[in-house]
């Protein structure tokens, strides 16, 4: 048999422990192709052949039987050969080993055979000691406990690494500046620059065991127009990249590993408008042909129509081999944008089937500070799983199913996370209540306001049941901060205008300080669930934000008391009209919620 007995109680006892399921009957373990689980209270038969196939079997058993299941009988086949969750380790928030643990015994559980740890600099690079200075970064021995016990369950761990751009936190520093040809992005051409590169897939090697290393180079937006252009003048850009990328790809045969690289400048560098999404886009066969041998990443996460998958990867075939890295929104702000992930994977994850992708993944960013907990999206990791073990009969009540049983979180507490936004597009009002100053008019518009209000009580009474839950506890705190912003939001310009001292005398009194003491519960909150996802590394960043705006709305109290007891003649902030706050990049990132002021 292709297991050892070890082997299979070790990871029956990790499936059953992560979803508290108690089963002391005997488990018969067979070798077969996919899975097949067959037993009930008295005895189960699992036929598979790979260890997160075995670890699948049990949990499906443990699920069925919880559901009030007589007798379970399930055959499946995974239509991806490889499935998994990517998880951003680069926006401050490097999830420590337990957590990734945690993490790996889940996605185990449901049968994913995959973890890729985004890795900017958050790895150890022994020649380049400013590379990932004071940032969290793993340290060697870390990672490779973390390749064994990611081994030990049939995962393969992978990190994705950046060669080209993306590197500004390493960059930054004064002595690095012989590698840079723009802030983020490396000198190509420059033979220090490989000595880099061949020191940072190096260092991967001694850590990793496995065959596949993700070496980024998406979203190079100036290659070759900073110093490489003072130094060489300008040139084909596409020869260029793959002139790189040959280099690079030399170094990671040399270390026996099978490159991936994004593919989005390819589309970018021929189109007209640098769009990757550009179904238009000229990429000449020349520059085609010329590509090393190397898997191209596609992704997608923005797209409701599996048309537009579609496609795009007829688009990518014509360049090889493609891998598709899709996405649960963890980075829309503090909280997961459920039907976001809905309306834009499951058209993603049809196409991806009709185009026989083998490799596919659920990306996490944390862009903006990874205000989202990787754990709080767990429960629609079973999107990915589940259709790929369910195929066509996967449904979105199988995948809720999943999650639930997976997490404990109750389905109506992972609605409630999901009405922190207004629906599937990427309209982030939660967020921009959280943040944006009383005064100023560069928050959620008046509409906006009237459309959150109703959501966000209808999220309360969802999470009302659950509050003993430390996550339900944190996003009902976020709910609670927002209405009350809401209210005062809507009530302060008017009151100015209307010269109502009182209504405003009353508000810097008792509103203010009441937010003050919501804003100081939700930090602590928060804090507490970082430190038991991640390091203190980046936490810092959170700190300082909420630091802000409670400091803020300190100064908001003080302002409105001094204008309504006649010291100030006026609240410039409230005089002029406002207009729509929408800036170029959609309204996204802290910096533009809290000030006029684009470079605060």
């Amino acid at each position: 048999m292709m297991f050892t007995d070890q082997e299979i109680s070790r990871i029956r006892q990790t499936v059953f422990d992560t979803v508290g399921f108690s089963y002391d009957a005997p488990v018969r373990v067979t070798e077969g192709k996919g899975l097949r689980v067959e037993g009930d209270r008295q005895g189960a038969a699992i036929a598979c052949d790979t260890l997160p196939a075995l670890a699948r079997g049990f949990f499906r058993l443990a699920q069925e039987l919880t559901a009030g299941q007589a007798r379970v009988s399930l055959c499946e086949e995974p239509r991806f050969a490889s499935c998994g969750c990517f998880l951003d380790m680069s926006r401050h928030g490097v999830m420590t080993v337990d957590a990734c643990k945690r993490y790996m015994d889940a996605t185990a559980a449901l049968g994913m055979n995959l973890i890729v740890l985004y890795t900017e600099d958050t790895y150890t690079v022994p020649e380049y000691p400013y590379f990932g200075y004071l940032r969290g970064r793993y340290t060697p021995d870390e990672l490779r406990e973390l390749d064994a016990y990611a081994s030990s369950l049939g995962i393969e761990l992978m990190l994705s690494i950046q060669t080209l751009a993306h590197l500004g936190q390493f960059l930054q520093w004064r002595a690095n500046e012989h590698l840079k040809d723009q802030p983020t992005c490396l000198l190509i051409d420059d033979e220090e620059t490989y000595a880099f590169i061949e020191a940072e897939i190096r260092a991967v090697r001694q850590c990793v065991s496995g065959s596949r290393l993700h070496i980024g180079m998406d979203e190079a937006h100036g290659v070759g127009l900073g110093r490489y252009f003072e130094q060489h003048g300008l040139t084909d850009r596409f020869a260029l990249l793959n002139r790189h990328l040959r280099r690079v790809v030399d170094l990671c045969r040399k270390y026996d590993f099978q490159p991936i690289m994004w593919s989005d400048m390819y589309f970018r560098l021929g189109s007209r408008t640098n769009e990757y999404y550009d179904l238009e886009a000229d990429i000449p066969q020349s520059a085609i042909d010329a590509i090393p041998p190397v898997d191209l990443c596609y992704w997608d996460y923005y797209h409701y129509d599996e048309s537009f998958y579609d496609r795009m990867l007829t688009l990518h075939e014509r360049m090889g081999r493609t891998v598709f890295a899709g996405g649960i929104w963890t980075w829309s702000g503090f909280l997961p944008q459920v039907e976001r992930t809905y309306a834009t994977m499951e058209p993603a994850l049809r196409a991806c089937a009709k185009h026989h992708v083998q490799t596919v993944m659920a990306t996490m960013w944390g862009d903006d500070g990874n205000e989202t907990n990787h754990l709080l999206a767990l429960s629609q990791a079973p999107l990915f799983s589940e259709f790929c073990w369910r195929g066509d009969g996967c449904t979105r009540e199988a995948v809720e199913a999943t999650g639930e049983f997976l997490t404990g979180l109750p389905r109506t507490a992972y609605e409630a996370f999901g009405m922190f936004y207004p629906g599937r597009d990427d309209v982030r009002t939660g967020k921009a209540l959280l943040y944006c100053d009383l005064l100023y008019p560069v928050g959620p518009t008046a509409p906006a306001l009237e459309e959150a209000m109703p959501r966000l009580e209808k999220a309360r009474e969802l999470l009302a049941p659950h509050l003993a839950r430390p996550d339900c506890r944190y996003a009902d705190q976020l709910m609670e901060i927002c209405l009350h912003k809401a209210a005062l939001l809507r009530a302060i310009r008017p009151a100015y205008l209307a010269g109502d001292r009182e209504t405003l005398t009353r508000i810097a009194q008792e509103d203010i300080p009441r937010l003050v003491a919501a804003y100081q519960r939700l930090r602590d909150t928060h804090r507490a669930q970082w430190e038991q996802a991640y390091k203190r590394n980046g936490w810092e960043v959170m700190a300082l934000r909420y630091g802000a705006v409670i400091g803020r709305l300190g100064d908001v109290q003080d302002a409105l008391l001094r204008w309504a007891r006649g010291e100030l003649a006026a609240l410039c902030e409230l005089e002029e009209e406002p207009l729509n706050p929408a800036r170029k990049g959609g309204m996204q990132f802290y910096n533009v919620y809290v000030s006029p002021v684009f470079s605060l």
